[in-house]
């Protein structure tokens, strides 16, 4: 029976191994966390899901397991604003230490490479960050400044060469981990809402080149479907984009930027080319949207004060419904130029200037091209000031 026991023992380890590799345990000790709850979320394409929930014991311990077939996005945190990201494999058992105060600071993790790979991207965006948030600073305060143009050029080449070095990193992160899902994440981090470490037209290629490799490892998973999906949609877009550049530079559309001709207030087609003021300023938004509706409000002094100096704004929005815009419109009073197209489908015009999400805004010399991207009230004023003063 013993002889029978140690031939068999192999086995039962299999089995065991086999089933613990379906599940991934997450483990931590918080500092300072003693009767907090802390929750777990699956990171989905769609969005997050809680999956589980605990009270963290009295000497700051906590556990989690969750069931697990290929390596998954995890959110651990105690907060909306508390948090940390996970990429866990089927059979790891993830451990973390950390402050409760603040994890993202302060987490150390152990046991799994996925979340040692993204604590490596989040920290080095964290310190580009870091670096260039005083020079932002620096230029607000260079309003009044009689050199302002001098010493905002000097510190936006500054900020470039912050930002150049973080894409280095990026791109060298992706190509020395080409199948490893923590290169999604590097893809798709942000200096700020809708700015892309990784935001000119070649960088493209590497999300094809990424989706093409993790395919072929993981085909099953949602994350490397929709990457490989977008990656599709943005060359799809500068195909669109590049066609027009293609026209412009045969004489076919007189303009130094993509042309939108959609339905305004009246039903009658505006088209954006049609407009003669020398600066335009191209809003893509949507009633719908509080962030739209907020930069409305702010654009309205500015537009107020340069619009008889040549200026106007050409407002692009997706909407539900017809009537429901036009209310908006009305109760805002926004007295700008309005087009929208409706219902629940594709943004098509804002795909024309690769728009990622809404609010966005190109600011546009009828002569020159784009100018600006995302500006917010307050810069459009000032450089309007320098244009047309």
């Amino acid at each position: 029976m013993k002889h029978l026991l140690l031939l068999l023992l192999p086995f039962v380890m299999l089995l065991v191994s086999c089933k613990e590799s379906g599940r991934v345990s997450i483990k931590g000790e918080l500092e300072e966390g003693r009767g907090k709850m802390i929750y777990l979320d699956r990171l989905n394409v769609e969005g997050p899901a809680v999956l589980d929930s605990a009270k963290i014991k009295r000497n700051g311990t906590f556990s989690f397991s969750a069931k697990i077939s290929h390596p998954s996005f995890y959110n651990l945190r105690l907060s909306d604003n508390n948090f940390i990201t996970l990429l866990a494999e089927p059979g790891e058992t993830v451990r973390i230490v950390a402050d409760a105060s603040n994890l993202s600071g302060t987490f150390k993790v152990y046991g799994s490479e996925g979340s040692e790979s993204i604590k490596k991207l989040n920290d080095r965006l964290a310190v580009t960050k870091k670096q260039i948030q005083p020079l932002i600073m620096e230029i607000a305060a260079l309003e009044d400044d009689p050199d302002f143009e001098k010493e905002e050029a000097r510190i936006y080449e500054e900020i470039n060469e912050i930002i150049q070095a973080q894409r280095k990193f990026s791109i060298a992160f992706i190509m020395e981990n080409m199948e490893s899902l923590a290169s999604i994440t590097a893809i798709y981090q942000q200096l700020e809402d809708d700015y892309y470490v990784l935001n000119q037209v070649r960088d493209i290629q590497y999300m094809k080149i990424l989706a093409q490799s993790l395919r072929k490892k993981y085909p099953e998973s949602l994350h490397v479907k929709a990457l490989a999906a977008d990656a599709e949609a943005q060359e799809r877009g500068y195909d669109r984009f590049r066609i027009l550049n293609m026209a412009e530079a045969s004489g076919n559309v007189h303009s130094l930027y993509p042309d939108i001709a959609m339905p305004g207030i009246d039903g009658d087609t505006v088209r954006l080319h049609s407009l003669q003021e020398k600066y335009i300023l191209v809003f893509f938004g949507s009633s719908l949207n509080p962030g739209s509706v907020e930069l409305s409000h702010d654009l309205i002094p500015v537009h107020q004060e340069y619009r008889n100096k040549g200026f106007q704004i050409y407002q692009v929005s997706v909407e539900r419904d017809r009537e429901e815009w036009l209310r908006s419109i009305r109760y805002s009073e926004l007295p700008w130029v309005h087009v929208a197209e409706f219902g629940e489908g594709g943004f098509t015009a804002a795909q024309h200037y690769n728009v990622q999400a809404i609010p966005s805004n190109y600011l546009i010399n009828r002569d020159a091209g784009i100018m600006a991207k995302n500006l917010s009230a307050r810069e459009l004023r000032r450089r309007l000031a320098r244009a047309l003063d």
